[in-house]
């Protein structure tokens, strides 16, 4: 389980590290869920172990992506968050534990514009409620 944790936060730590400036919310097109989640799957070998874990994180790290601008102005900072999500339901709770203020306050936000367009995926059942995430672009 630690390893699946770990792993969620380094994707979303390189995500945010790749994630190019756009113009927030200027005529973008913010992708559907399953064009995300058939983006993540044509990314995700068949042949990978915890396929699903994968998938998963794949989706959470894009649907944020697409709603985090500006992380070069964060560049050295981090944010630790926990995303509480019930099985079956979206997230229905975002919180900062620890890390710059700005920073967390921008992270939430991109996390509850992913949940709010539906394209923040339904947790893996073996994932539990409280998902720890590390932000640091």
């Amino acid at each position: 389980m630690k390893k699946t944790l770990s792993l969620i936060a380094v994707m979303l730590l390189v995500g945010c590290q790749s994630h190019t400036k756009q113009t927030a919310r200027q005529s973008f097109r913010f992708p559907t869920a399953s064009e995300i989640r058939s983006e993540c799957e044509s990314q995700t070998s068949s042949q990978i172990a915890n396929k699903d874990t994968h998938l998963w994180l794949c989706q959470a790290v894009t649907a944020i992506q697409y709603r985090f601008f500006d992380a070069n102005l964060y560049h050295g900072k981090t944010c630790d968050l926990v995303i509480t999500q019930p099985l079956g339901q979206p997230p229905t709770n975002v919180t900062a534990q620890a890390g710059d203020a700005d920073l967390c306050a921008v992270a939430i936000d991109a996390v509850k514009q992913a949940i709010d367009a539906n394209t923040f995926p339904m947790r893996p059942a073996y994932l539990k409620e409280k998902i720890p995430v590390r932000f640091a672009p």
